[in-house]
């Protein structure tokens, strides 16, 4: 049965939670062992000690004994030097096992007798001791014989024979308590070694499985991304096929456009030589001069299809390279009966191509008019033209402006004739609206025209 991740992680996670909670039970287990087996340890030290320093207080008796006898029968002081330093190691050796037995008050009760027959003891070989030193005339064998010792320190051989058969008896029970820790230390770190066994071979088990199945899905992703390739392989290709085909469109859509802006180019050009022709015709100055203008116009138009075939980019125009070029043809195109100076001061942006045609016609119909109309009767004049745009107002201000008679000492209604119609009509495709007023530049107090219309500069 294959587990699913989840499965896996909750066993996993349980699994080292056993683990963990098998550690510390274990190590606290092993904490509370290694305490009774150190207390055992040290009861066993203890009971050791009291059997060692009992022996020592035993043999202090005997070897007092043996001095003071040895005195007895040789006089020599150097057995009497025995018998004082005997005497004080069992002194020595009393206090010592009275202080290691105060928990014990059977042992006490039994070394209270044991110091009362130690005392009889050395109280008697005291007493024999003085004799001797004070002179005492009998022999050293009556001496001997006098003295009760013996059978005093038989009793007292006994009493510590008992007292330390009690305490041998401790020692086993406490030498058995400290193999039963020993052993049970044993056990739990064996069981604690075989349930953590057991977790790391599950563990192991799991992330044996783990392994399988990751080869398994490496194996699936490796074909599903070798089958991903090979799609984006083929979609590579279509897309490699469909933009060459697109740019081979481009290049078709392109000449189309450029065989489209010659052919209008010619077509424009066509016209207005059918109208330089018909005004040549025509009888009368005034049929003359409308289609003379008419031409004019014509050719303003061609100029400016001719400028918007001659850019690479279809979709927006460079403002002040535009206004500049038909600024440029107008001064080639008309002829100045004056000497007539146009400057121009363009923003350097772009606007969209369909915009182009009208504001091209709508800058050579204003300057033509001021051409025309503004600088009677004077033979220099000045015209400025002006365009820019406010991208935080969204709108554009195209502005020709000169510094003629203006519009109250021109010719009679120069400017509300056929070309202010135009010129509104222009405007009002725009979506904008004109102001008209005196410039005050120059000699005369001129005329200032500025067209105001939305725009959104085009990227």
């Amino acid at each position: 049965m294959t587990l699913t991740r989840r499965q896996r992680g909750l066993i996993a996670f349980v699994s080292v939670g056993m683990g963990l909670l098998v550690l510390f039970a274990a190590a606290a287990a092993a904490f509370f062992v290694n305490q009774a087996s150190t207390r055992a340890d040290a009861l066993v030290t203890h009971t050791i000690t009291i059997i060692t320093e009992a022996l020592k207080y035993q043999s202090s008796i005997q070897g007092a004994v043996i001095g003071e006898r040895a005195y007895l029968i040789t006089r020599d002081e150097q057995y009497l030097t025995d018998y004082e330093t005997a005497l004080s190691d069992y002194e020595e050796a009393r206090q010592t096992i009275r202080e290691l037995t105060r928990d014990n008050p059977a042992q006490q009760l039994r070394l209270d007798n044991i110091d009362i027959q130690a005392k009889n003891i050395t109280d008697s070989l005291m007493r024999a001791v003085k004799n001797v030193a004070a002179g005492d005339g009998e022999d050293r064998e009556t001496l001997v014989r006098r003295s009760n010792v013996d059978a005093l320190l038989a009793q007292f051989n006994d009493m510590i024979s008992i007292l330390i058969q009690e305490e041998q008896t401790l020692l086993q029970t406490r030498r058995v308590e400290q193999n039963r820790t020993d052993r049970l230390v044993g056990q739990i770190i064996l069981g604690s070694l075989a349930i953590i066994s057991g977790l790391l071979l599950l563990q192991l088990a799991m992330l044996r499985e783990q392994n399988r199945l990751q080869t398994v899905r490496t194996t699936e992703i490796l074909e599903l991304n070798t089958e991903l390739e090979q799609h984006v392989a083929e979609r590579t290709k279509e897309l490699e096929e469909a933009k060459i085909s697109l740019e081979e469109e481009n290049l078709r859509v392109e000449s189309l456009l450029r065989d489209l802006h010659h052919r209008v180019g010619n077509s424009l050009q066509l016209v207005a030589s059918f109208l330089s022709l018909q005004a040549n015709q025509v009888g009368g100055e005034e049929a003359k001069s409308t289609l003379r203008a008419a031409r004019g116009r014509v050719l303003s138009i061609a100029a400016t299809q001719r400028r918007l075939a001659m850019n690479t980019n279809h979709e927006v125009v460079a403002s002040r390279h535009f206004i500049e070029q038909i600024v440029a043809d107008l001064k080639t195109n008309l002829n100045f009966e004056q000497n007539i100076n146009i400057t121009t001061d363009v923003g350097n942006f772009n606007i969209p191509s369909r915009d182009a045609v009208t504001i091209g016609v709508l800058v050579s119909e204003m300057v033509t008019n001021a051409a025309k109309y503004a600088f009677s009767g004077r033979e220099s004049g000045f015209i400025r033209v002006t365009f820019d745009h406010d991208p935080s107002a969204e709108q554009c201000v195209l502005i020709v402006e000169d510094d003629g008679v203006g519009l109250s000492d021109g010719p009679a209604n120069p400017h509300g004739g056929l070309g202010r119609r135009i010129i509104d009509s222009l405007v009002a495709a725009l979506g904008g609206e004109i102001e008209r007023g005196e410039s005050g530049l120059g000699q005369g107090p001129g005329l200032r025209l500025a067209v105001i219309y939305p725009f959104s500069p085009a990227e």
